[in-house]
């Protein structure tokens, strides 16, 4: 793509609405799935920000394995999900880099699914509580614009109708993949999964419920490769296999083993029940249980001269000598188990307000991930290592709202939030890393966050083409309980406290028919995550520690957003800023001796672009659909005393063009074929630019297609046949992504 391209995208973008206008024959319905939208959802379409909406029928003609392939064509939107069933599929948007999960939020019906005791890779939603077949819906937000949404609203809010059945209602569907990778490495092959899913469903009287199973069974590529640098005994020996290369800053390496190579093993249950207390008032509870199960296998690439394989040790590649470390390819394990309890009461009144109790728990009954201290053949077996435990770990939430309609031109919304995060990690050294933690404790941390909340949100009419939204949330947040231990002793840190006040306002113009103009301002205030405040070690020279003291993220962001809606669509351009104040990311202080290196808090951030957003249906012809966007983004560091070396530069993991089109064609009746490709422009990894190397490590551009063949062949029944990647593109968000992934399905619905 050549630097005009983007350019040349956004005026086609603008320009397609006149010329898809008057073209076409009229639209034909389309019947969806029946979905109930609960009161805890509903402020998320009446609040002042753009808003993407996802439907149930969009997400079946694209290939879904996992509830965050949701989001695949959301604009100026991705998901790190590096393959299917990837437990750290992390959303990047805006102003958040792939690294940045605690600047947004993820709802299913209104119970928090966002990880928020850490911001990082580990700190992605959990996405397996929520199995694609439960989904009806999904609406996507843009920014910090409404009161009704904590400061982790910042970046992007996503909200996950599920389905409840108005009528006896069944579904099966099993799902075969098989990924193409190819590296320059060794490791490539073929790494095949399944998929299998059910639901059971009805409504009788008062009472609604439906029980949901779903089990996904994959083979990951390589996450990560072991790597070497020149030096070491000179008794070394020869080995073939190795593998020349540079690391993303430039400097030479010896890439000689492949890491992470996961099978992971995934089961998810939800039952959830709704009932009609009254005519006026409902309850829905849930119960969601999900268990994963991986094993993280390694692969060395080296043989010495009789064929056998090499894995620790001196060698000689090259013409020189290379130390393997003897953890460098050992295996791990991960045994996770988590338990979501949700409760919601909402009613009516006759006055045209409406209230709503939404209360959730999200536990990590079982959260280890257990590593070997030596390589193959004899890791795999047992033997001495060391077992992380998060048992214990997990939060709380509480929401009280209300809104209705005050006087004949005010729609007043107010609530009260309350929230807790426990976050307990602890390390003991183990004589078999697959058994019990027998040795002595290695290192842990704790802590404890909770944040009180209380906001009041206005939208005035004041005309009848004018709407004028002011709102504010007061917040009180709280750090206490924090601690740090190793080997030698533990410590313990005081506890904090702060207030902060967020305004919000947006000023709407319907200055035509299906014509609008909204300008929009929010403040939002992102607090420190648990393991942001107190996670920490020490390393070699380097203090790798915490900081207790970390200031919160103060974001405050501008969005002037423009739409038409029209018969077959909508389209709409938006212009947007943030500039973030004390933004939380892990650098290098290079004022002290020694260094530092931490989560920091960075003094000025600015991040701003225009996207345009196009939605069609029935495009020239009946049956074809069509979404497009493209963004430009613009983010810099623009003051940072720490790290100097990132001031002016770009900010990482934002890349300067995101674009998306897909395009779905109902070409014969049962019938449907779509394609859509996604594009990520120029991005960097570190904060100062210094990586410009595309290798294992980086940050990459890409583009990617998928497609998909649909097939109603029977009542009831339908097969599909698609493809992700279909070029099979190699690209790094430091780890690879998946290569060419086929995927087939069956289905059947009652």
């Amino acid at each position: 793509m050549t630097s005009r391209s983007p350019g040349l995208c956004a005026l086609a973008l603008l320009a397609l609405p006149g010329l898809l206008h008057a073209a076409g024959s009229p639209p034909q319905a389309t019947t969806l799935s029946p979905v109930m939208v609960h009161a805890s959802d509903t402020g998320v379409t009446e609040t002042p920000a753009v808003g993407v909406r996802v439907t149930r029928t969009k997400l079946q003609r694209q290939n879904v394995t996992t509830s965050a392939d949701a989001l695949r064509f959301a604009p100026n939107l991705q998901v790190r999900e590096r393959y299917i069933g990837d437990p750290n599929a992390v959303i990047s948007g805006r102003n958040a880099g792939t690294l940045q999960s605690a600047r947004s939020l993820v709802y299913s019906d209104g119970l928090l699914l966002s990880n928020l005791m850490t911001n990082g890779w580990d700190g992605a939603p959990r996405w397996g509580m929520v199995s694609p077949e439960e989904i009806g819906a999904v609406d996507v937000l843009y920014g910090p614009y409404s009161a009704l949404y904590p400061g982790n609203s910042m970046g992007t809010t996503v909200l996950i109708h599920t389905r409840l059945p108005q009528r006896l209602t069944a579904s099966a569907s099993a799902q075969y993949f098989s990924q193409d990778f190819g590296d320059a490495y060794g490791a490539g092959g073929h790494y095949d999964g399944h998929h299998i899913a059910a639901s059971l469903g009805d409504k009788q009287g008062r009472w609604s419920w439906l029980l949901s199973i779903d089990r996904l069974d994959n083979h990951g590529q390589p996450m990560q490769y072991a790597t070497a640098r020149a030096g070491g005994n000179a008794a070394a020996v020869p080995v073939s296999g190795a593998t020349a290369d540079r690391n993303p800053s430039g400097s030479p390496r010896l890439v000689y083993g492949a890491n992470s190579i996961e099978h992971t093993v995934q089961t998810q249950a939800k039952l959830k029940l709704g009932v009609d207390i009254t005519d006026r008032v409902a309850a829905l509870f849930t119960l969601g249980w999900w268990r994963n199960h991986a094993e993280d296998r390694t692969r060395s690439f080296l043989r010495d001269a009789a064929g056998q394989p090499v894995t620790a040790g001196a060698i000689s590649a090259y013409g020189s000598t290379w130390t393997l470390p003897p953890s460098g390819l050992a295996p791990a394990a991960n045994q996770d188990t988590h338990l979501l309890y949700g409760a919601e009461l909402n009613g009516r009144l006759d006055n045209g307000w409406h209230w709503t109790t939404v209360t959730s728990h999200y536990g990590f009954a079982r959260a280890q991930a257990r590593s070997a201290a030596l390589p193959p053949p004899a890791g795999p077996l047992g033997g001495p290592g060391s077992i992380a435990d998060n048992a214990g770990s997990g939060w709380d939430t509480l929401d009280l709202r209300s809104s209705g309609p005050l006087g004949g031109s005010h729609m007043l919304y107010a609530g009260l939030h309350g929230d807790r995060y426990v976050l307990d990690s602890r390390v003991h050294a183990a004589s078999d890393w697959r058994g019990a933690a027998d040795g002595p404790l290695t290192g842990a941390f704790a802590g404890r966050t909770q944040t009180r909340a209380a906001y009041l949100q206005d939208v005035w009419s004041f005309s009848a083409d004018w709407a004028l939204t002011l709102g504010a949330r007061w917040e009180q947040w709280r750090a206490y309980a924090g601690s740090r231990a190793d080997a030698s002793g533990a410590q313990r840190y005081g506890d904090r406290r702060r207030n902060d006040l967020s305004p919000k306002a947006a000023l709407e113009w319907d200055f035509a028919p299906d014509w609008q103009l909204r300008l929009a301002y929010g403040k939002a205030v992102r607090y420190p995550t648990v393991a942001e405040l107190f996670q920490g070690s020490i390393s070699a020279n380097a203090i790798v520690g915490n900081d207790p003291n970390l200031k919160p993220e103060r974001d405050n962001s501008l969005d002037l957003t423009l739409k038409q809606r029209f018969e077959r669509g909508h389209w709409r351009v938006s212009l947007f800023q943030d500039r973030i104040a004390d933004a939380l990311y892990t650098q290098t202080d290079v004022t002290v001796t020694p260094t530092i290196t931490n989560v920091q808090n960075i003094d000025l951030t600015r991040l701003r672009g225009i996207e345009g957003e196009i939605a069609l249906t029935d495009v020239w012809t009946s049956g074809l659909d069509l979404t497009a966007s493209v963004a430009l983004n613009d983010a810099k560091t623009l003051r940072d005393r720490r790290y100097p070396l990132a001031e002016d530069k770009w900010f990482p993991r934002i890349p300067r063009l995101r674009a998306s089109l897909f395009a779905d064609y109902r070409f014969a009746p049962g019938w449907n074929a779509s394609l859509g490709v996604r594009r990520s422009g120029r991005q960097y990894g570190a904060l100062d630019n210094s990586d410009f190397v595309d290798a294992y490590g980086a940050v990459s551009a890409f583009t990617v297609a998928d497609a998909k063949l649909r097939w109603q062949f029977a009542p009831r029944w339908t097969a599909s046949l698609g493809v992700d990647n279909l070029t099979n593109a190699r690209y790094w968000v430091y780890h690879p992504y998946a290569g060419r992934t086929w995927v087939g399905e069956v289905r059947w619905d009652l």
